[in-house]
């Protein structure tokens, strides 16, 4: 959550600087074209990227920073071309955005930075890039515990490297399964990463990462999903992969910033698909967290 003591300190001075980034643009068009009037933009906008993740807002440090990359682009056109005056409106539609945001979040409205994705998209167009989804600006907010596994284990040290190895090993076969359309594929997957939340006392942090990865495959298997869906399929191999990650923390440490990224790709579809079937603890805690509009907290993911 950001810190809102900090964020009403800096608000001021981001308010100033987007709006020396808006008033070179127009002084750029309006006036003369002259390439010193955007140099100092990406300048401007690099200063409020640190400022807005010194006070913890991440999705908006990632759409300022994307703002910052599209004044490469503009030095590539020709001046005066119709392309780079379309280019600029679209940075500067953007720049209101995040104003906007900022100063919505001054005045006590949620932190929200999937409402920059429209903006967000336009942006990284003028990059080149045509994949952007709405992930890119998602960063949860930490939940509170989850709720605790009403069958817990506590392993011996010597059980617990085969422990996981049987469970990955497991959970693996129930992938392959599930990408063959064989029964019982996601159920397989679904009782390894239950098995995993079990012991999740004993595991690295972030410990509520298996109760979430038990509650997408609950919603997978409510939902009938297909891997064919490659949206899905990618949500799976996001699980399989952090199961893979967890064995190997056993042998050497994993860093906060590698738990916080396998977190997020696990809750993204997890939020997405609260709707679709997931159980109503799940659903309770995913739909009420900030993460997402509420329009798209219980949208079906298919």
């Amino acid at each position: 959550m950001p810190d809102t003591t900090l964020l009403s300190w800096i608000s001021t001075e981001v308010d100033q600087a987007l709006n020396l980034v808006r008033d070179k643009l127009a002084k750029y068009a309006n006036e003369r074209e002259d390439e010193a009037l955007l140099r100092v933009c990406p300048e401007h906008l690099h200063q409020v990227s640190g400022a807005l993740r010194m006070v913890g807002l991440a999705g908006a440090t990632r759409f300022c920073e994307a703002i910052e990359g599209s004044f490469s682009g503009l030095s590539s056109a020709q001046p005066g071309a119709d392309s780079r005056k379309s280019a600029m409106g679209t940075i500067d539609r953007a720049v209101v955005a995040l104003k906007d945001f900022v100063d919505d979040l001054a005045n006590g409205k949620a932190n929200v930075p999937l409402r920059l994705f429209p903006a967000y998209r336009d942006i990284t167009a003028l990059q080149g890039k045509s994949d952007s989804t709405e992930k890119d600006l998602f960063f949860p907010e930490p939940m509170g515990p989850p709720p605790a596994h009403l069958e817990p284990k506590q392993l011996a040290s010597g059980e617990l490297a085969p422990y996981l190895q049987a469970q990955r090993s497991r959970f693996q076969r129930g992938v392959l399964g599930w990408l063959r359309n064989q029964p019982g594929g996601l159920e397989e997957m679904r009782q390894a990463v239950d098995a995993l939340d079990q012991i999740a006392s004993q595991l690295p942090e972030p410990r509520g990462l298996w109760w979430v990865g038990a509650s997408l495959l609950e919603g997978l298997q409510a939902d009938n999903a297909s891997p064919v869906n490659a949206e899905w399929a990618t949500s799976a191999k996001a699980l399989a992969s952090s199961t893979s990650l967890v064995m190997l923390s056993t042998r050497r440490s994993v860093s906060p910033r590698d738990t916080k990224s396998r977190s997020r790709r696990m809750i993204w579809p997890a939020r997405i698909a609260c709707s679709a079937a997931l159980s109503s603890a799940p659903r309770k805690v995913l739909d009420n967290s900030s993460g997402l509009p509420s329009s798209r907290r219980c949208e079906p993911f298919m």
